[in-house]
């Protein structure tokens, strides 16, 4: 008899890829005991996809060469599940023909005796973890980018190495070429986790060739693809954007709850994503879980708070997706990628904002509302004063309009590049004997740590670089246009 798979939604192994697994076997096949083969036949049919094409074999009974249609495994599964299909061969005429369609099949071989699962902890015949069942491991003494710190190889139970499998029908992914694919897996209650796919996922599930989500944008990287998501993914809940029609009353509702928008919470819910390099197998880079996924709702209702009712997701999914610049035939969006991953850190995104400013030869002032926001970020995660925000907004504006008038652009690179706080006051020196304005005492009134009204002095320079450099080029433009 065949191992059993037992698929219970209140038994969570606490792993995210293996708990994704439990839910899809569950949608599939309901709670209860199932025995291994069976479940792995099932699979096997979704897992496996015609290619369009056409192949050849010999009927061995009449000789007669017939066409039967190629199959692959469902991309992006493929550069996991590395399985060639079998089938006998004979030549005919020098060339080698297969004698029926070849047949894709996976095999589990379990022991006999009963040890504890690396996974689950229960206790049930164990096999051996392929990539096929858990990408992120492999064999002790080859290469892989994670593994899990064991001294020997892994090994699962029957529920484990079936739920591994099943894990590739639930996981949301985005492809960018054969740069990146990046893989999310929400994890938290199993209950939760079921609907989530079954009422919010099934309904957003894209057809297209490189993502199956909806992402407001995305790239290379971890960070960037991740704020695209989420940003698109809290739109639902506000019905900010198109997809939210697409969900129920009852679906957005439990979005809510899990992303802590209401005031009856779901269980706590995490983001784990994988970005790697696809190519004849999955070549991973980076790994990471987001667990403060309420806390950045929040802030995404903060931004939204001060934006115009009209279009709010489409300007705030603006200000973000614009940190990119042209490279080539594409975009280099790595200031993109270094501002995402301080938002979703919750730490300084400043000084990537002022690189992307300053650097390179294509300089444009920021689109509407990008300073808003970021003041809006500076007050709530970073606890920056008002009142000093306020100073820093009018006299970094004067400075760069001053600026771009008497072409002083030399004086924003010099603010850009003080490396001290008195290299930054011999600056503040220069604007005041080449400009004619006057410093404003709140940027000059230094705390002990070399803080200015509580904020780091870096911090208050970078802030006001952004601000001049940002009038300067918005007053070059306006000048160009005049001319």
């Amino acid at each position: 008899m065949s191992p059993l798979v037992k698929i219970d939604l209140s038994r969570p192994t606490g792993n995210f890829w293996i708990d994704n697994g439990l839910v899809v076997l569950y949608r599939l096949f309901g709670e209860g005991e199932f025995e291994v083969e069976e479940l792995l036949k099932a699979l096997l049919e979704k897992l496996v996809q015609e290619t369009g094409n056409e192949g050849e074999y010999v009927d061995p009974k009449t000789g007669e060469i017939k066409k039967y249609p190629k199959k692959n495994w469902l991309y992006p599964a493929n550069l996991f599940i590395k399985a060639t299909p079998r089938a006998p061969k004979t030549k005919i005429d020098g060339k080698d023909y297969f004698t029926c369609p070849p047949v894709y099949d996976l095999k589990l071989t379990f022991s006999c005796k009963k040890e504890i699962c690396d996974l689950c902890g229960e206790t049930a015949p164990l096999t051996k973890a392929k990539m096929w069942n858990y990408p992120f491991v492999v064999e002790p003494g080859k290469f892989a980018n994670f593994y899990p710190g064991l001294k020997r190889e892994l090994k699962i139970c029957p529920t484990c190495a079936v739920a591994g499998l099943a894990a590739y029908l639930g996981w949301l992914w985005c492809a960018q070429g054969r740069d990146a694919l990046h893989i999310f897996c929400f994890h938290g209650d199993l209950a939760d986790l079921e609907r989530l796919q079954r009422e919010v996922f099934d309904p957003l599930r894209l057809e297209e060739k490189g993502r199956n989500v909806p992402l407001a944008f995305y790239g290379p990287y971890l960070h960037e693809t991740v704020l695209g998501l989420l940003l698109r993914l809290f739109s639902l809940v506000r019905r900010n954007s198109q997809e939210a029609e697409k969900l129920s009353p009852e679906a957005r509702e439990l979005l809510a709850q899990l992303l802590g928008a209401t005031e009856r919470p779901a269980f706590h819910l995490s983001l784990y994503v994988v970005t790697g390099k696809p190519g004849q197998a999955f070549n991973m880079q980076s790994f990471k879980e987001f667990s403060r996924l309420a806390a950045l709702y929040r802030l995404y209702e903060a931004f939204l708070e001060i934006l115009p009712s009209e279009r709010p997701q489409e300007i705030l999914e603006g200000v973000f997706r614009q940190f990119q610049k042209r490279e080539g035939r594409g975009y280099n969006t790595i200031w993109r990628e270094k501002i995402a991953a301080a938002v979703l850190d919750f730490v300084d995104p400043l000084p990537f904002v002022e690189d992307f400013l300053y650097e390179g030869p294509e300089k444009r002032p920021l689109v509407f509302k990008t300073l808003e926001v970021f003041e809006v970020y500076l007050k709530e995660v970073l606890n920056m004063d008002a009142q000093l925000l306020r100073v820093i907004r009018g006299f970094g504006y004067s400075l760069g309009s001053h600026a771009q008038k008497e072409n002083e652009m030399g004086l924003l690179y010099a603010l850009r590049n003080a490396k001290n706080l008195d290299e930054f006051f011999r600056v503040l020196n220069d604007v005041q004997y080449r400009l004619g304005l006057t410093i404003p005492e709140d940027i000059l009134a230094v705390e002990s740590g070399e803080l200015i009204k509580s904020s780091p002095w870096r911090r208050v320079k970078t802030l006001l670089s952004i601000y001049a450099m940002n009038a300067f080029l918005r007053g070059q433009d306006e000048t160009s246009k005049e001319d």
